[in-house]
């Protein structure tokens, strides 16, 4: 570098340094540079600050927001409780009430029920309206008769005794010696609601301890033919074990007004219980008689002195057949010791 260019540089440097006014500003400019630069950064800080607390405050409010929230479910969930509760509560009253409307039901179906007592010969009045009645008469032999009734109009019932009834139909007893007559005098025993001829045994009566009673037949005595009748036309039959009954629901073509017996058949009744024991002692006259027909041929083995002697005597006539033989053939002599014939 050349030392005229150098002086120059140093010159104006000196110059420039010397010079008061350049040297105010300066300080000015450094003075004032360094709050601009404090407060930039200062402010940057406070930018940043701000954020970063801003932030803070909305997390802060989002815990908030989610503690608020959780408490409101809580709180549904305190108030859906009870009303789980109260819903329970009308589950089970709606089921009480239920049972209490079948018990009502039940009570009510009982209620329109009647269960009436007659007597044989004495008339017994039955109400109308489809009222269900069921009377029972005196006991007889080996259980009580009984007659269901249920008809829009009113009647009046009247039950007679036979104690000579007909005999009863080919192949079953009359396991109730009477029968029974009856009579409706209103509707003659057509067009009912409901009509059946019911028998009760006795339980405690030792007669019926043998019989089969769930066997037990309703037949009706036929006007035409005098004698009693068993078919399924009359109606259906039915044997209630826990009532120890027999009960025939009549069909509705079948009039309810004549003549009822109860009847077993003769199996069912123990008759077939004698027959069988009749058979076996004919099975064991039958076993007897082919033992004694036996015996005969048995006999001559049974006495085997009269076997050897009726064997010895055909040994000895064959014998004196054969000396006969020999003698008329000069092949045998007389012995000696004969005696000689008489002159």
């Amino acid at each position: 570098m050349r030392f005229s260019t150098v002086f120059v540089l140093g010159v104006q440097i000196s110059s420039i340094v010397a010079l008061p006014a350049h040297s105010v500003k300066r300080s000015q400019v450094i003075t004032v540079s360094y709050p601009v630069l404090s407060r930039n950064v200062g402010g940057s800080s406070i930018e940043a600050q701000a954020k970063r607390s801003k932030e803070a405050k909305e997390g802060v409010a989002a815990v908030g927001k989610a503690e608020e929230a959780k408490a409101e479910a809580g709180k549904e969930q305190v108030v859906a409780e009870p009303a789980k509760v109260e819903a329970g509560k009308a589950a089970g009253g709606e089921a009480a009430a239920g049972e209490a409307a079948a018990g009502e039901g039940e009570e009510e179906k009982l209620a329109g029920e009647k269960e009436l007592v007659g007597a044989f010969g004495t008339a017994v009045a039955l109400e109308g309206g489809d009222i269900k009645q069921d009377t029972l008469f005196t006991k007889s032999a080996i259980g009580a008769f009984e007659f269901e009734f249920q008809s829009k109009a009113a009647d009046e019932l009247t039950v007679n005794e036979n104690k000579t009834p007909a005999a009863p139909p080919a192949g079953f007893v009359a396991v109730e010696p009477s029968s029974f007559q009856v009579a409706l005098g209103v509707s003659k025993g057509a067009g009912l609601t409901l009509s059946k001829i019911d028998y009760v045994f006795d339980g405690t009566n030792a007669a019926l301890a043998a019989m089969d009673l769930t066997q037990a037949k309703v037949g009706k005595l036929c006007a035409d033919t005098g004698s009693f009748v068993i078919e399924e036309t009359l109606g259906e039959l039915e044997f209630e074990v826990e009532e120890n009954e027999v009960t025939l629901n009549l069909n509705k073509a079948v009039t309810a007004e004549g003549e009822w017996g109860i009847f077993l058949p003769a199996a069912a009744a123990g008759v077939a219980a004698g027959g069988a024991a009749g058979g076996e002692a004919a099975a064991d006259g039958a076993k007897k008689n082919e033992t004694v027909v036996a015996k005969p041929a048995e006999k001559p083995a049974a006495n085997p002195a009269a076997g050897e002697a009726a064997g010895g005597n055909a040994e000895l006539a064959s014998s004196l057949q054969d000396l006969v033989d020999q003698l008329r053939s000069g092949r045998a002599s007389v012995p000696g010791f004969v005696a000689p014939a008489k002159r």
